[in-house]
């Protein structure tokens, strides 16, 4: 019996190109898929990415505020029976009103302010130690309580926050029952090398029953937004614009420290 020989010009059949198709096709598909899914897990990382630095920016900017808050000294020490002191360097956490001590003195005092010029009411009863001593308010460091609504001009915590209210813009925004107003300079933020942007927006009005000296500080990051515009396009919730990140955080101005308890 003749056996066949293997022909080397007899080529393939049609069925071992057809199986061999489908295998590059199989292998060329799943490639394909694994590469937009990189792609799209790189994209959704550097948006997290910019988002959380976003947030750091800012945080970093109130904690340097709330650093820097204190309250005033005053200088030259004034003689007994004096009414007004001169506040150095400048009229923080003070007004009209307050109740007020000098450090390391236990008499208190009521003040009205004008520039940097504080009366003091009754006339000062005590000769100071030093010729500059810290004016310290009573009435910011232990405000009424209970108070019915948080209020800007009550408590450290709300002194704090009309402080960090320079950076804010125009456009706000309501999520999860809270109304957050944007940023400047991060709202729209672009995200380099692409066009699309992100949209910083901060809420720090504490509730009622949080403590009165600790700013407590919330964030969320929304989008990102193709659109060319710089205009907000959308009422926050959860389901459309998407939420980048979110973080909240707290923060104690200096002046917590000073106060005489």
């Amino acid at each position: 019996m003749n056996k066949p020989r293997f022909d080397p010009d007899s080529g393939f059949s049609l069925l071992e190109v057809l199986a061999a198709i489908l295998i590059v096709t199989f292998f060329t598909t799943v490639a394909m898929q694994m590469l937009v899914i990189s792609t799209a897990f790189k994209a959704r990382a550097k948006e997290y990415a910019t988002a959380a630095n976003l947030i750091q920016q800012d945080l970093e900017n109130i904690r340097s505020l709330a650093s820097e808050f204190q309250f005033p000294t005053a200088s030259p020490t004034p003689t007994v029976g004096a009414t007004t002191v001169t506040v150095l360097p400048v009229n923080n956490g003070l007004a009209t009103g307050d109740k007020v001590q000098f450090e390391k003195s236990p008499y208190i005092y009521t003040i009205s302010v004008s520039g940097s010029t504080v009366t003091i009411t009754p006339a000062l009863i005590e000769a100071l130690a030093t010729p500059t001593v810290r004016l310290v308010s009573n009435t910011v460091c232990n405000p009424p309580s209970p108070s019915p609504t948080p209020s800007p001009t009550t408590g450290l915590a709300q002194k704090l926050r009309l402080n960090t209210q320079g950076n804010l813009g125009s456009v706000t925004a309501t999520y999860a029952g809270l109304t957050y107003t944007s940023v400047n300079n991060y709202a729209p933020y672009t995200i380099p090398g692409t066009q699309m942007r992100l949209w910083l927006m901060r809420n720090d009005t504490n509730s009622v029953n949080y403590p009165y000296d600790v700013l407590q500080v919330k964030y969320i990051v929304a989008g990102p937004e193709p659109r060319p515009t710089s205009s907000f396009y959308g009422t926050l919730n959860t389901n459309a614009p998407k939420i980048v990140a979110e973080l909240t955080s707290e923060v104690i101005p200096n002046a917590s420290f000073q106060c005489i308890r």
